[in-house]
């Protein structure tokens, strides 16, 4: 599977790519975000049958990052988007991931049939909460007060949501 954007596709992840998501998994800023990767790890390895991991690509074949889509309930048509990352550094604030989320989102609408996509971020991760709230209309359906602990204090988790129709309009509006 390749879903192609505007300046990078996102394709299966493979084994191959595993090299890279650990290089990035042991830089310390990247791991604030992103937290160990044992999950993604897994799903790349053995995936279960309710989650994906997408690898991001420059249009030049450069892997930048990855998507985790998790939680896939077919009865409900409900998802999460559990990990979003860059994990090169020249990419960040380049507007990639939200390309990137975009994508993954189209997937999981027109391919896998959701009706709702969530993903959350800590209330720290500033870069996310921009990302996400450019393309989610809702902000803090659900919000776990004081859930993470990083760096000696407790944060926020805050969660997005859209559905599929907001979805439908969002792109209309984009053309």
């Amino acid at each position: 599977m390749i879903l192609e954007g505007e300046r990078i596709r996102l394709r299966t992840a493979t084994r191959e790519d595993l090299p890279a998501y650990i290089r990035w998994h042991t830089d310390p800023e990247f791991r604030r975000y992103m937290g160990n990767g044992g999950d993604v790890f897994q799903a790349v390895a053995s995936p279960a049958w309710d989650q994906a991991v997408l690898s991001a690509e420059t249009k030049e074949g450069r892997l930048i990052g990855f998507v985790m889509i998790a939680k896939i309930r077919n009865v409900a048509r409900s998802c999460e988007l559990t990990d979003v990352g860059i994990g090169e550094k020249d990419c960040w604030d380049r507007g990639y991931g939200t390309e990137m989320v975009k994508l993954a989102l189209g997937h999981c609408f027109r391919e896998l049939g959701m009706h709702q996509v969530r993903i959350s971020t800590a209330a720290y991760n500033e870069r996310a909460e921009r990302c996400y709230g450019r393309i989610f209309p809702h902000r803090a359906i659900h919000r776990d007060r004081v859930w993470l602990w990083e760096d000696g204090c407790f944060y926020d988790e805050v969660y997005f949501d859209i559905l599929e129709d907001e979805f439908e309009a969002l792109e209309k509006n984009a053309t």
